[in-house]
């Protein structure tokens, strides 16, 4: 499994199983534990972006953030989206 390939099913048809969910979120919480170690994301193509309510630059990551929050919300209105989005701020990642 990939993440960008699960996203872009994703997008396609808004259903994933739950063993897909379960990697997605796994491949998160994995790029949140080592955060510190990362200089760059890749962008996601900017029709997934849309796709997915996300600015049209957004990397990959976000993407499956959004993918989670849509399928798997967490509770009382917490975002993935919103939580990763403030990694990437503290930690000055760009965007290739």
């Amino acid at each position: 499994m990939e993440l960008t390939e699960l996203i872009k099913d994703y997008v396609a048809t808004e259903l994933l199983s739950r063993f897909e969910l379960d990697f997605l979120e796994g491949e998160l919480w994995e790029t949140k534990q080592n955060i510190a170690e990362i200089n760059t994301f890749i962008k996601a193509p900017k029709n997934i972006c849309e796709k997915l309510d996300l600015d049209e630059k957004s990397c990959w990551q976000l993407c499956c953030a959004a993918v989670l929050d849509s399928s798997r919300p967490l509770k009382k209105g917490q975002k993935r989206v919103d939580d990763f989005q403030k990694l990437i701020n503290k930690y000055e990642i760009r965007y290739i």
